[in-house]
């Protein structure tokens, strides 16, 4: 398999909708099929085969735990299997661009994107399974921060005041007792979480929201997660374009079972030294620490592509019109089809999940 830093089109996948996704996509719809994903849902996906030998497949983020499903398919001969022998991850930001001008054959995507740049432009886009179902929202503090108590009148960020982290740090901060509009200061800061960690470290904020990997960093600075939860929120998937699903209704099918067989053999735990090696093998870097959030890791990775509920689902959509991230009145079962989850569900002997949307 062949991983490629390269570009796809020139637009990072949240600047996509900041900018306008109608007006930028408008040069592809042209060359787009539009129309609906058609074909009666399949009884079993057990003997499918793929249409495609080749497929182009987009990821924005190079780490390994974000490719871990599909480069496991891949290495554990499971895509091979279904008739995809070449099978190409093409790192970059740009790929909602991609789907549509036909690039890219599917992607990981945020949710939240795929949803939004499929309103604003009016193509069909559809996720077709879910890759993180959980999140962990969790609030990292300075060293001398031990109690709820010690951050009244502290500075606490979650990146830009109107994103989802700076409301979730607000929720958190209610969560432990305090009144996140007098009893702290919400600030806003650029660039991503390794940021915030540093700002922490710094002394220059008192609390942020950080990732699970960050722990390691700021203990050894003397703070500590004063608020960490597991929640349930769908927020990255695989996805494709409704007209390509329709011509490749067959790979799709094969692809998502591929790809839930190499998850349900990665929550093995006997398959843990394995599934670090194989991606070490495959280039990825992974320090010591990250291997000891093996649990972590796995807890917020869907195990069978699916999601709690459909309740879950709106909660956090919910969240995603009241930050920004979404347009009010966005159904997101417009944009989610999880015929091809269940198809796999079905042939693998695991329960359907979600039961139903």
């Amino acid at each position: 398999m062949k991983t490629k830093d390269k570009p796809v089109l020139r637009l990072p996948r949240r600047e996509f909708l900041k900018r306008g996704g109608m007006g930028v996509l408008g040069t592809f719809i042209a060359a787009s099929t539009l129309g609906s994903v058609a074909g009666v849902q399949r009884a079993s996906a057990e003997n499918v085969m793929a249409n495609l030998k080749s497929i182009k497949f987009g990821d924005w983020n190079p780490n390994y735990a974000a490719q871990w499903s599909i480069r496991l398919a891949q290495a554990l001969g499971y895509l091979q299997e279904i008739g995809i022998d070449d099978f190409e991850v093409i790192l970059s930001e740009e790929y909602i661009p991609g789907l549509v001008g036909g690039s890219l054959d599917m992607s990981h995507t945020d949710t939240d994107v795929l949803m939004g740049a499929s309103k604003a432009s009016g193509l069909p886009m559809k996720i077709i399974s879910i890759y993180r179902h959980k999140e962990w929202q969790i609030m990292g503090v300075r060293a001398g921060i031990e109690t709820a108590e010690d951050l009244k009148g502290g500075k606490v960020t979650g990146g830009p005041l109107d994103g989802r982290n700076a409301y979730i740090m607000r929720q958190i901060v209610t969560k432990l007792g305090l009144d996140p509009e007098t009893d702290i200061e919400m600030v806003p800061m650029s660039g991503a979480s390794d940021g915030r960690l540093q700002a922490l470290l710094a002394g220059t904020v008192d609390a942020g929201s950080l990732f699970p990997r960050h722990r390691a960093g700021l203990e050894a600075a003397g703070g500590k997660f004063l608020y960490e939860e597991l929640t349930d929120n769908p927020q990255e998937g695989f996805g494709a374009m409704g007209s390509w699903l329709e011509a490749n209704e067959d790979t799709a099918y094969a692809f998502t079972l591929a790809d839930i067989k190499a998850r349900q053999w990665l929550i093995k735990p006997e398959n843990k030294d394995q599934a670090y090696k194989t991606m070490i093998d495959l280039g990825y870097e992974i320090p010591p620490e990250f291997v000891a959030l093996y649990e972590v890791e796995l807890d917020q990775i869907s195990p069978d592509g699916g999601f709690a509920n459909a309740e879950a689902m709106d909660e956090f959509v919910k969240v995603l019109v009241l930050t920004g991230g979404v347009p009010e009145g966005t159904d997101w079962r417009e944009y989610v089809d999880m015929k091809y989850v269940w198809a796999a569900q079905d042939a693998l002997g695991l329960p359907r999940r979600p039961a139903s949307l």
